[in-house]
């Protein structure tokens, strides 16, 4: 291949990860507005046992969870081992409950 051929592959590729990138901020983004979620690194989430606490929550990057649709296996911090995990609707977030969910983080590394 000469320079040319070369620079336009690599310009095509460039604007496919770019679109790529956008759809994805796009799909997460309309998401979480449709569903009443902050989505992002201050997500409040419910395991099954009923616990609050936050995490990073980005719709389709899972690194440190299984994702099994919109629920996700994950660590809670107050039982200490693997839970199902769903985010939390901000109209269900009274000041109290998101201050209690903000003391307990899932920071653990994937």
């Amino acid at each position: 291949m000469d320079a040319r051929t070369t620079t336009a592959v690599l310009l095509l590729a460039l604007a496919v990860v770019i679109v790529a990138v956008v759809a994805v901020r796009w799909a997460a983004d309309r998401s979480g507005r449709r569903n009443d979620y902050t989505l992002g690194p201050d997500t409040v989430v419910r395991c099954a046992s009923g616990h609050l606490f936050m995490t990073t929550w980005i719709p389709l990057v899972s690194v440190k969870a299984l994702r099994l649709g919109a629920v996700r296996i994950q660590h809670c911090p107050l039982c200490g081992h693997a839970a199902a995990v769903v985010p939390v609707a901000d109209s269900e977030l009274t000041p109290a409950l998101r201050a209690e969910a903000a003391r307990h983080r899932d920071d653990l590394p994937p």
